[in-house]
Order: C-alpha cells, then sequence, then structure tokens
C-alpha cells in the first residue's frame, strides 16, 4: 500500500515539508549574520516551527550552530534559562565553562551525570528581576561563544516571557539582548494578540526585531502541491486540494490534516463523491472525544454564540440574527465574543468572526444540522 505523502505530527521536515522558499531564504539569511535579531511570528499551526527548524537543519549543515529552545512548557524566567542551558548543551556538547560563569554571578546550580548544568529550582521564587538578572548571564555566554563559532539561538513561544515578569521582563531582556554583537536572536511566537501588543509604540519591542510574518500558503501553490502527492501516488490527476483549502483553510496544518484523511480514504474507495467533504466528516468523528469536552464545558450562551459562527452568518449581531437565534443584548454579545476569542476558541478576522479549530466548526454544524 501507498504510504501516506501528508504528515501532521511532529516537525514537518525532508519531502513532506512545503517548501516556502522565501520565508526559508529570509531565515538562513539572519542565521549567516551575526548579532540579528527577528521575530518570527503568525497564528498557531502556519508552520513557523518547521520553517525555522527547516533552516536550522541547512545551517548545521554549512557548519553553523542553532540552538532551538521551545519555551512553551516553561513556568517562570528560571525555567526558559535553564531550557535554554540544556538546548545549547545538546547542541554545543558542554563547549562553555558554565561552572566558573554561575559561580561568578552567585547562581545555585547543580550537575547532572551528564555534566548539564540546572538553575536551581528555588531561584523560581525569587523576584522576576533576579531571574532576569540570571537568564540574561546565561545569554550573556552565549553572545560570548558566538564570538568564536557562528550560533543562532531561536526562542519558540517567545510571548510566554510577559507572563513571567510583565512589560519590565520585556524591558530588561531588550536591554540584555541588543548588546549582544555575535549571537543571533530569532524568537518566534502565535499568540498574534499578544505579540501585537509587544510590538506597539509604547513597549519595549517597538521597531526592535526585523519582523517575518508568516502567513497563508498560496492556495493555487498549496492546491497544486496536495494534487501533485495524489497523482503521484495513484498515477492519475486528481483535484482534492482546492476542496480541501476550502473546508480546512487557512491554516498550513489543517489543509494537511484535512488532505492526509482525504488520501486514506481515497486509497479505500477511490469512487467517493465529494471525498474531502468525506474525509472532514470521517475526522470529525474521529475526534469526537477531544471535541465534546470543549463544548461542555462552555456556557449556554457561548454554545448559541458558536452556533451562529458555523452557520457562516455575515452579521452576528444584526438584530436579524439575534431574533433568530435567541440572544441578548449585542453589548452584552460582545462581551462573550472577547471571552471566546481570549480561550482560542474563535479567532476575530477582518470580516468578523471564525472558529480557531475549523473541525471542531464541522463538529458544531453537524450538531446544528441534527438539530
Amino acid at each position: 500500500m501507498q504510504g501516506n505523502p501528508f504528515k501532521v505530527s511532529g516537525i514537518v521536515t525532508g519531502k513532506y515539508f512545503i517548501d516556502r522558499a522565501d520565508e526559508l531564504r529570509t531565515v538562513l539569511e539572519t542565521m549567516g549574520g551575526q548579532g540579528e535579531k527577528m521575530l518570527v511570528y503568525g497564528a498557531r499551526r502556519m508552520g513557523k516551527s518547521s520553517i525555522l527548524l527547516n533552516a536550522a537543519a541547512r545551517m548545521r549543515e554549512a557548519t553553523g550552530q542553532v540552538v532551538y529552545a521551545d519555551i512553551s512548557p516553561a513556568t517562570s524566567l528560571t525555567d526558559v534559562a535553564n531550557i535554554i542551558l540544556h538546548a545549547f548543551n545538546k547542541e554545543t556538547g558542554g563547549a562553555v565553562n558554565w561552572m566558573e560563569l554561575l559561580r561568578q554571578i552567585q547562581i545555585s546550580f547543580t550537575i547532572n551525570s551528564q555534566g548539564v548544568p540546572s538553575l536551581d529550582v528555588g531561584l523560581k521564587k525569587e523576584s522576576a528581576q533576579k531571574q532576569l538578572v540570571c537568564l540574561s548571564a546565561v545569554l550573556d555566554a552565549l553572545d560570548d561563544y558566538a564570538a568564536q563559532k557562528k550560533l543562532t539561538l531561536i526562542l519558540d513561544e517567545f510571548q510566554k516571557m510577559v507572563e513571567f515578569g510583565a512589560e519590565e521582563a520585556e524591558w530588561q531582556l531588550r536591554s540584555a539582548i541588543q548588546q549582544h554583537q555575535h549571537l543571533n536572536h530569532i524568537y518566534a511566537g502565535s499568540q498574534t494578540r499578544i505579540i501585537d501588543q509587544m510590538l506597539t509604540k509604547d513597549r519595549a519591542f517597538y521597531r526592535f526585531f526585523e519582523i517575518l510574518s508568516i502567513g497563508p500558503i498560496d492556495e493555487t501553490f498549496m492546491a497544486e502541491w496536495i494534487d501533485g502527492r495524489f497523482q503521484q501516488a495513484f498515477g492519475k490527476s486528481y483535484s482534492a486540494g482546492a476542496e480541501c483549502i476550502r473546508l480546512a483553510g487557512p491554516r498550513t496544518r489543517d489543509i494537511v490534516k484535512l488532505a492526509r484523511k482525504t488520501f486514506v480514504l481515497a486509497q479505500r474507495s477511490p469512487k467517493i463523491n465529494d471525498i474531502a467533504r468525506a474525509a472532514i466528516d470521517r475526522l470529525v468523528q474521529d475526534e469526537d472525544d477531544f471535541l465534546r469536552p470543549q463544548w461542555d464545558h462552555l456556557s449556554n450562551l457561548q454554545k448559541d454564540i458558536l452556533k451562529v459562527v458555523a452557520s457562516d452568518v455575515k452579521e452576528v449581531s444584526s438584530q436579524e440574527t439575534i431574533a433568530r437565534f435567541g440572544l441578548p443584548s449585542s453589548s452584552k454579545l460582545a462581551y462573550h465574543f472577547n471571552a471566546l476569542v481570549k480561550s482560542d476558541v474563535l479567532e476575530k478576522s477582518p470580516v468578523g468572526y471564525r472558529f480557531d479549530n475549523p473541525f471542531f466548526k464541522h463538529w458544531v454544524a453537524q450538531l446544528l444540522a441534527e438539530a
């Protein structure tokens, strides 16, 4: 049986990677410099991490070194420092004398059996300012190392820094990294609402980074990429790409996820009509155990709001919509719409609101159809 040419789990590399040539080139140019500062951001599931890790692989082939630190598991600035420490030691094989450095700045630390240091977890109880001093020392050490060998630090989900030290953390972090002349900083994030606020005029990172915004892939290119893989597998022309994009778009991972399920159905029953639609129905059935708790967790009013959005109503707060769905006044609606946006159930687009997860939208639409 032909292997599935679409991959959605983990970081996508090799033949599974949709070659975003322009974005990849821009990141590689930054990695090839010295003291560069770049921010790569866009909505979740657009493929930011895959772009960065594919660029990192190519830079390593060119003898550069790249420290990739995903700080999404962190709950403090101390955790951030430790994640960077561990990632750096993994990349360089312990090339820095951390014991001497950490002693100099009087930080308690431990060394594991592999010789990798960790800041004492007790530091998490200290002020954000004290933790930032320790984090800055770690970053300074990376900059010193980069003076001898080309080095790039990728800090993924960097917007979490604000959670740990509010705006003060932003200013202190800027102060630390703007002095680095050798280490390349590439920071990435997916919570665009928070990052947009961090980039406003009165905030620390205003006009500080080179910005690389990751948006949707061109629909024609994406559809041809999907159809090409179907044709290669089945030996005949296939037109599933455009429908996958229409049903799952605009985020890359969602589209590929639907294409993957569509490919499975095409292998089993190649004569199914409207196969992408059948695939999304199957996906929703498969994910019922995951989607239903999200629905049950919502208030009744929030459920009604999602029914409105799933119905593709254009004027969600119009009197006609309010009457049709039995909704409260538009002022009360606005509060709950904002709550759903903050909890990443909905997102606000230039033309209104839409589901963050297109498969959740389809699940809700099925509820409406059953009703």
